[in-house]
């Protein structure tokens, strides 16, 4: 049997070794990335005044849970552009508060003494765990977007109110006549360029980077839509009129009307109480103007007045119950004065309106819903861009309340390349073993069906399986079939016994397996005959190696006279004898052979 060579093993499974570690390595990727999770995680940190007691800037209750609340996830699932499900991703946020050793220490001090804790963290860590397959990036970007949108829904309901003015649409679709849709989207452009107006008041510095609009410009806009579309749309309603159902409008008038009158005396009657209301007040304190009077009755200056009444500690800021009551009867006044106009407005419009049931032509009518839709389109245009300005806004200003302390970071839960490598050492470990292992089972299976056991050639079986796999293929130049035999072997066996034979037969064996200085194969063909096949083999160099042969043999009979090797070779190359088949070679060397041996031996052997 063969050598255990592990390095022989290694060579001829190599391809085995190198497959059994890439599959290995390949079923341990999948295994561990198709577990695979991500968790990307931030620390933000509230900022406001009441966070140490836990409440928010307006003074409310702080409820963390509201990061994963439905309201934010939705609105950053929408920003991304992420499908999936929502309660999936709310289920893999978790909030976890961050405290230091110190106040940490205190905190379980206080515990251990039966005392309250009354520490409330402001610092928090958000965390967001991911499915391997979403990756890395979108469990970063997910976070990001909750987190700005945690920030913008925080400040809309703890520092600024959200913008919910959404202006009217498809007013001509839902029947309103021409003069009620102008109506309508007045009120809007009002009430949108009053909260522009408050916005540019507070925040006269604030441009958007997203519009590139600053709030005074917004305000300028829709002062221009106040002073020149508004006017173009009542003068061009007007002019005809422009009418699609006179009834119906001249009823709307005169409800709108009635209902001015209403709302003016409801409004005139709280004026009047207010009115009574602060004259009682003066009276009832008419005799604090004593001590503003010098003993001889003079007058103190109002200087000294307001002067003493701020060393009181009122501040000059400070409003009183009296102050109160003005500003309300101011209001009151405002109010009546305001529905008068709009109501004297209105009354001129019913008489214009007044027995017209289709004013108007068609063409002036189309051109009239084409201006209306224009408009309605244009205030749908700016009111996104004003939202998109105050969604910024709030952005902005949520930094002063609430803070990222750190970027998104993201970790994998498994080391997907350390277990590619470890799993590449093992299972190139496990392939070079599995290799020893089957290199050594098929040494024995070699030698059990294959090898002679006397004298450790490949026996008969073996050369046949060898010369079947040569005899499809046609042989190379210089391919040569070697035929030998050993001639005295029963003559041994027969006079000394079949022990000095198979003596012979082995040492005659371990000399065939030193022919040639190339690889090649050697085996016994029973009955003392033997076949060699090499490749790379001319004609003159199988001279050379018989000749080599022969002097081995000599030298072997000097050391035993008495059990002397004879032997006949012979052999046919393919190029010399132009023979390309493997078993026409070998019939053609075993002729060559058996020709010799019947004439008693030549050069080519000795007998």
């Amino acid at each position: 049997m063969k050598k255990f060579e592990i390095l022989r093993y290694l060579k001829r499974f190599s391809l085995l070794i190198f497959l059994v570690s890439l599959a290995g390595a390949a079923a341990i990727y999948l295994y561990a990335d198709g577990r695979q999770k991500y968790t990307a995680s931030v620390i933000i940190r509230y900022t406001n005044d009441g966070i140490s007691d836990g409440y928010t800037p307006d003074g409310s209750e702080l409820d963390v849970n509201e990061i994963y609340s439905s309201t934010v996830i939705s609105q950053a699932m929408d920003a991304l552009g992420a499908s999936g499900r929502l309660s999936t991703i709310r289920s893999n946020i978790s909030v976890t508060p961050v405290i230091s050793e110190d106040q940490q220490t205190i905190n379980e001090a206080l515990l251990d003494k039966g005392e309250e804790v009354t520490y409330f963290p402001d610092t928090y860590k958000v965390s967001l765990v991911v499915d391997g397959a979403l990756g890395a990036g979108y469990a970063r970007n997910m976070l990001d977007a909750i987190i700005q949108s945690y920030c913008t829904y925080y400040t809309e309901k703890y520092v600024e109110q959200k913008l919910s003015l959404n202006p009217s649409s498809g007013l001509l679709d839902n029947g309103y006549d021409y003069y009620e849709c102008i109506r309508i989207l007045e009120n809007d452009t009002t009430e949108m360029q009053d909260y522009l107006l408050n916005k540019r008041e507070h925040y006269p510095d604030f441009r958007s980077s997203r519009t590139g609009y600053t709030y005074a410009d917004l305000c300028d806009i829709y002062s221009d839509f106040k002073k020149y579309t508004i006017p173009e749309l009542y003068a061009y309603v007007l002019n005809g009129p422009q009418v699609r159902d006179g009834t119906v409008l001249q009823e709307y008038l005169a409800n709108c009307i009635e209902t001015a009158k209403q709302n003016e005396q409801i409004s005139t009657e709280q004026r009047d109480s207010l009115w009574a209301l602060t004259d009682q007040y003066v009276y009832k304190n008419a005799d604090l103007l004593q001590n503003y009077f010098t003993d001889r009755g003079e007058v103190v200056s109002s200087d000294y007045i307001l002067g003493n009444i701020e060393l009181e500690g009122a501040g000059d800021k400070a409003q009183t119950t009296y102050d109160g009551l003005v500003l309300k009867l101011v209001s009151l006044e405002q109010q009546v004065a305001a529905s008068q106009i709009d109501r004297q407005f209105q009354e001129e419009i019913l008489q214009s309106f007044r027995n017209v049931d289709f004013g108007g032509t068609d063409e002036q009518h189309a051109k009239m819903e084409s201006l209306i839709n224009d408009y309605e389109a244009q205030l749908k245009r700016y009111y996104e861009i004003i939202n998109t300005s105050s969604k910024e806004l709030n952005l902005y200003i949520s930094a002063d309340y609430l803070k990222m302390i750190s970027s998104v970071q993201v970790a994998a839960a498994i080391n997907v390349k350390l277990y590619l490598m470890l799993a590449l050492v093992l299972f190139f470990v496990i392939g070079c073993c599995g290799a020893v292992l089957l290199g050594r089972i098929s040494d024995i299976v070699d030698y059990l069906l294959y090898v002679d056991k006397k004298t450790g050639l490949p026996n008969r079986e073996k050369l046949n399986v060898y010369i079947s796999s040569m005899a499809d293929r046609i042989l190379p130049e210089d391919y040569t079939c070697f035929a030998l035999q050993l001639d005295n072997l029963s003559d041994m066996s027969r006079r000394f016994g079949y022990h000095v034979g198979d003596g012979i037969l082995k040492d005659f064996s371990g000399l065939l397996q030193l022919m040639g200085d190339t690889d090649g194969v050697v085996g016994y063909n029973g009955v003392g005959k033997f076949l060699a096949f090499f490749g790379e083999c001319s004609s003159r160099k199988a001279e050379v190696m018989i000749r080599i042969l022969q002097s081995q043999v000599d030298e072997y009979n000097k050391l035993n006279p008495e059990y002397p090797i004879l032997f006949t070779a012979a052999w046919a190359t393919s190029s010399e004898d132009d023979i390309y088949n493997v078993r026409d070679l070998v019939r053609t060397a075993q002729k060559k052979m058996s020709l010799i041996a019947e004439e008693g031996g030549s050069a080519l052997g000795t007998s």
